[in-house]
This record gives structure tokens, sequence and C-alpha cells, in this order.
């Protein structure tokens, strides 16, 4: 689109003129890693959090020295600014950059460090209060989901084979009908009056909102526990038995109303999710100078 800035290798640029080599190797071997930063009145929401994830991602990958001349922390604002991008996303991507095709590490790397800003709009009230639908599939993605790799053919394949049926998202079912995550979020229930999501093991990503959400509920005298919990659990809990809401940057807290064809509960967003949900909203809107939106749902009682 026009107007829109890219970070390429130490240079700003017009998105449309970057330019990376074919033998990249996070083009044909998939060897990088990505992080999504939500922008909100021109501001970086949570920055330090999602650079600090970013670094543990490319020291697991041992790429951590792709950043040295780079200071993430200064140049991504100033992409924004020079995007003008005030409601939207930044992408960041770093790989282990341009060798002939070797399945071991090129020594020395030369990475590639990418990133820009688009605008693009968030849920609004009255999609919030519609609900998410979650369509359940086999997890069949590598052991180590707790790296933000860009490899997500598996996520591709799930996320489109939810939307062929209707669905928001998908849900990733592992061995026993266990709960990991969506396609690209956390998820959460309430079960028996207890907050709980899959713990931040190599199954699923230690996602940034769901830190907030779970910080967020223990100051509302909220019950939590990292435990994992089953499809069956959610579906089985009848009418008024469980909540389910989904965490991610970009999407924020999203009520799930349905898993495939069972009803999550009475088959509206619950009261406890809703009271996550206005919290979180207002926080990020304290962080950029938004006027803190209306209540969708009184606090839940402690």
């Amino acid at each position: 689109m026009e107007g829109e800035t890219l970070y390429l290798n130490g240079e700003f640029m017009p998105l449309r003129e970057g330019r990376v080599d074919v033998e990249d190797r996070g083009f044909q071997l998939g060897d990088g890693v990505y992080e999504v930063i939500r922008i909100m009145n021109g501001q970086l929401v949570w920055l330090a959090e999602h650079l600090g994830r970013l670094g543990r991602s490319l020291a697991t990958i041992r790429l951590s020295e792709a950043l040295q001349g780079h200071r993430l922390e200064d140049l991504l604002p100033e992409l924004v600014d020079r995007s003008t991008v005030r409601e939207g996303m930044l992408y960041v991507q770093v790989t282990r950059g341009a060798a002939p095709r070797e399945f071991v590490f090129p020594r020395p790397p030369h990475p590639t460090v990418l990133a820009f800003a688009r605008g693009c709009p968030f849920p609004d009230d009255a999609e919030l209060m519609a609900g998410t639908v979650l369509h359940p599939v086999e997890d069949v993605r590598w052991a180590r989901c707790d790296i933000k790799s860009t490899n997500l053919l598996a996520a591709v394949l799930a996320k489109e084979e939810a939307q062929e049926v209707g669905a928001h998202e998908a849900l990733f079912i592992g061995p026993g009908g266990v709960v990991r995550e969506g396609g690209s979020s956390n998820v959460f229930a309430v079960l028996d009056g207890v907050l709980r999501t899959h713990p931040a093991d190599n199954r699923v990503l230690a996602g940034i909102t769901r830190r907030h959400v779970l910080q967020i509920a223990r100051d509302l005298g909220q019950a939590c526990e990292e435990r994992a919990f089953t499809v069956g659990e959610l579906t089985g809990a009848g009418e008024s038995g469980c909540e389910v809401f989904t965490s991610s940057t970009m999407k924020g807290i999203r009520p799930v109303v349905r898993i495939g064809a069972h009803a999550v509960g009475d088959g509206r967003p619950g009261r406890v999710t809703l009271a996550i949900l206005d919290l979180i909203r207002r926080e990020q809107a304290r962080l950029v100078g938004h006027q803190p939106p209306p209540a969708l749902a009184s606090p839940a009682p402690q």
C-alpha cells in the first residue's frame, strides 16, 4: 500500500521496493523467527516484552548476534512514525540470511533483519460480543512451538480448514484431547471457577497477551492455574459449566461461544472473560494515551 515503509538491513525504504536474496535461508528453509506488535495511537504496545521474546527466540536458534547494529527499541518506533500508522501491526522478521543452500549453518551468517508497519482494524464491541467459533484440529506441528518460528505451514493449513467450515480460529488438540493453543492464539478456560491455560512449555507459544491475562486475572482475585485441560471438559460442561476465550496480539481477548458443533456454556461471552477483556483494553488505552473504552461487563466478584 502507498506510504508503507520497510526497514531492511539498516535502511528505510518504501515497502514495495524491498528485496530479499533468493537464497535467503528464511525463504528457502524457514530458518528465522518473527514478532508481531500491536500499534495503537501510533505507539507500540508492550514493545519491550516483544523484543525480549524475539531475543529468546534468536538465542534458541543460535542467532543472537543477528541484532548487532540494529537498535530495534529505537528503530521500530521510528518506523511507525515514518509509516504514519496509527492503528495496526508491526511485523519483525530475522533470518540467518543468504547463503548457498545447505542445512548446516553458514559461518559466519549474514542475517536478514526486516520490519514494516501496516494499518488494520481491531475487533469492535459488536464483533467481540458475537463471540468466536473454534475448529478442533489434530496438532501435527513440531515440538518447539515455544519458538516464534517462521515455519507456519501447519498453522496455515489448520486456519484454512477452520475457515472452510465457517469457524474463526483453529484449535490445536494433542493426544488425549488436550487443548494446546489456537492457530495464532493462546486458549483459556474457566472450569469450576478456576482460570486455566496450557503451561508455557515447548508445545505452546508463551504469548505476551497471555502473560497480561494471567496477571490481570490474579489482580481481580481470580484463581488461576497453568494446567492443561481437554476439549471434552469444555464441550461437556453444560450451559453454565465453563467459559473459553483466546488471546493474541492483534485480536486481543476473543470470547469463544462454540467449539466445533458444541456450544460453550450458554453460548454467550462469560462474565470472567468480559471482566478480563475490559481490564486489558483499559490497560492498553492507558499505555498509549487513549480514552478508556466503555466497559463490556462489570468486574468479576472477588
